[in-house]
This record gives C-alpha cells, sequence and structure tokens, in this order.
C-alpha cells in the first residue's frame, strides 16, 4: 500500500506544478499573443471549418515557423484579421502565398468551407505552422477545462495524499506509543526483579 501513497503524491506534485506552470504561462503572456513554451502552443480546435482533416474539438499542436517558410498546403493558426471574429484564433490551410516586397500575405481556407478566407493574414498575425492533431487530446482537454473536473483532479489526490500522510502518522504514533508502554512495562519487570533481588538479599543476611 506504500507504493500506492507514493504514486499518488507523485501524481498530485505533478499535477500542481503543470497547473502553476500553464497559469503563469498564460498570465505572463501579453495580450493578442499566444501561449507559447519554446515555441510551441497548444491549440484546442472549437469549429469544423477544417474537417475532415481536423475534427472539432481536435487537439493541436502549433509550431512558431517564419512567414517565409510557410507555403501553400500548410496548415496555420493566426489571429483572424475577419472584423466578424473580432480578432479571434484561427486554424486554416494556405491556399496562397503573396508577397509585395517584404510584406507577406496567407490566402487561407477551411478545409470544409466553399470560399477562401475574405481578409489575407498579415505576417505579424501568424501564431504558427500546425504539426500535430489529437482529436483524442482534445476531447481530454476540453473535460480537463472544465472547471469541476480540473478541480477535482486536482483536490482527489491531494485529498488522497493527505488522508495517506495522516494514516501513517497515527500508525507511526501508535507504533511509537506501543514501544514506550513496551519499554515501560520492561523497566517496571526489571525495577520490580531488582527489588525482589534486594528483598533476597536481605532475607539472606
Amino acid at each position: 500500500m506504500k507504493w500506492f501513497y507514493t504514486l499518488i503524491n507523485i501524481i498530485a506534485v505533478v499535477l500542481i506544478i503543470a497547473s502553476v506552470f500553464v497559469l503563469l504561462t498564460v498570465v505572463m503572456t501579453p495580450a493578442g499573443q499566444a501561449p507559447q513554451v519554446m515555441g510551441f502552443s497548444i491549440l484546442r480546435v472549437l469549429t469544423g471549418s477544417m474537417e475532415p482533416a481536423i475534427p472539432a474539438d481536435s487537439l493541436l499542436l502549433v509550431q512558431r515557423t517564419e512567414p517565409e517558410a510557410l507555403q501553400p498546403g500548410d496548415v496555420i493558426s493566426f489571429f483572424s484579421p475577419d472584423p466578424g471574429l473580432d480578432g479571434a484564433l484561427n486554424t486554416h490551410r494556405i491556399q496562397r502565398v503573396e508577397t509585395d516586397g517584404e510584406r507577406i500575405q496567407f490566402i487561407t481556407k477551411g478545409d470544409a468551407n466553399l470560399l477562401e478566407d475574405q481578409r489575407p493574414v498579415e505576417a505579424q498575425q501568424l501564431v504558427g505552422k500546425v504539426i500535430f492533431v489529437s482529436p483524442a487530446l482534445g476531447k481530454l482537454l476540453r473535460l480537463v477545462s472544465n472547471p469541476l473536473v480540473f478541480g477535482l483532479a486536482i483536490l482527489a489526490p491531494l485529498a488522497i495524499m493527505l488522508i495517506g500522510n495522516l494514516v501513517s502518522a497515527l500508525r507511526s504514533a501508535a507504533a511509537l506509543a506501543r514501544e514506550e508502554e513496551e519499554a515501560a512495562v520492561r523497566k517496571a519487570l526489571e525495577d520490580m526483579k531488582s527489588r525482589a533481588k534486594d528483598r533476597a538479599d536481605a532475607e539472606g543476611k
């Protein structure tokens, strides 16, 4: 059973560290930018505009990429220039790359959409190139994004850890009390034997 509590302790510590790390990453990310760690962002698709390649609720791993390295066919995540989307993050496939001197623009389109996006994506609106897609991890992310589930995921291991530590402390206290009681009994027996020996010696004299 000891190994079980050790495992729970490790899981709880890892979850807490990961949660704090994610929270700090999000809080310290400037407004208008996507949270990144070492040039990578984790996003979740909310719509089906990229189906069937990227189903809704899929998790995306997006790598920061220089605009010059992108080409038609690449799937990119970007802050939408469409006023109707109010700068929301979007993920579509590049149809064409247009250059005007040093200016680079991307004409994008969702695989499931009939028409191209109305406004081109500027280089500064780019988050990066999608390099990994997982529908299963996306559904898991949606689940743990629920505050209740997230709270339970953190509190449950902590509760088990605290209960385990409490049980261990109670067992240690009981063992210590038992050892002290046994020591007291041994000392009492030794004192009785010593007094009996003293009496026997006195009577012998």
